[in-house]
């Protein structure tokens, strides 16, 4: 894709004066949508927890004729709350709006996959709200501060919460192998659930392999056997350096194998338009 295809939001809409809305972010190959039903779930899902109503045959029907419209990329999908009103709440008229954008696949992920990243920690806690804990929901000025104060001397940043318990990645979900045992941050105070996330928990599952929810500090990391990073658009990350008070190294192998091992599942959950 030469280059992105936008499209506006009004001045008066609800998701651009209190991030009244929610979204998510899909790859697209050969027009189809990797991971498409568990992007409408979650879209439907973080939706009514804004208290927004969306029908899933809608999204269903909209995302596949945009995709089709792809040879490949980046289709972003943002649910406001609708336009109109100066005030917090909505007015009764409020309609929800969807709006679509197009863009190119980050080239980097390509080589992050092979050779994996550097990660730090991030200087900016994350704040509970279990009322939308898990939702990707538009307002995401946390997200900001920590990309705009993430050194240059890492790839990315795990982020924690006020009791300097990790919860996620800069725009990630993180994993780690620990004595032969997956483990991953809970979520039910803080964060985005993404749908990569739940893909690899059910496909570990699947294996007979549970994934345990925790909420740990950095140091329990220090002794991992492999640690990765996921989304919709990287997919798996292996993270090769974790810098804390002291540096530490992690072999890339074990994500590999993860990578290899999940590569027909995830072909298998992209949408057949």
């Amino acid at each position: 894709m030469e280059r992105d295809r936008l499209q506006t939001l009004p001045l008066n809409d609800r998701a651009a004066n209190y991030g009244d809305g929610v979204f998510t972010t899909m790859m697209v190959q050969r027009g189809r949508v990797a991971l498409l039903e568990r992007h409408i779930n979650r879209l439907c899902r973080d939706a009514q927890l804004l208290g927004l109503v969306v029908e899933a045959a809608r999204l269903r029907a909209e995302i596949c004729i945009q995709a089709q419209s792809m040879t490949a990329g980046t289709l972003k999908l943002l649910i406001s709350a609708g336009q109109g009103g100066r005030g917090y709440r909505r007015s009764e008229e409020n309609t929800i709006c969807l709006y679509f954008s197009q863009h190119a696949l980050p080239d980097h992920y390509r080589s992050w996959r092979i050779d994996g990243i550097s990660v730090g920690i991030s200087n900016v806690c994350m704040a509970a709200q279990p009322l939308l804990a898990g939702a990707k929901h538009c307002n995401r000025l946390e997200q900001v501060l920590v990309k705009s104060r993430m050194p240059a001397s890492v790839d990315d940043v795990l982020v924690c919460d006020y009791n300097n318990q990790i919860i996620e990645a800069s725009a990630a979900n993180v994993f780690w192998l620990k004595q032969g045992h997956w483990y991953t941050p809970s979520l039910e105070q803080c964060g985005v659930a993404g749908v990569m996330r739940e893909f690899l928990i059910d496909w570990l599952a699947q294996q007979g392999e549970t994934v345990s929810e925790v909420l740990v500090q950095p140091a329990a990391l220090e002794d991992a056997s492999a640690i990765f990073l996921t989304n919709a658009l990287m997919q798996v990350i292996p993270v090769h350096t974790l810098k804390l008070d002291e540096v530490h190294h992690y072999p890339v192998e074990p994500v590999h194998t993860l990578q290899d091992e999940v590569k027909s599942a995830y072909q298998d959950e992209f949408n057949a338009i």
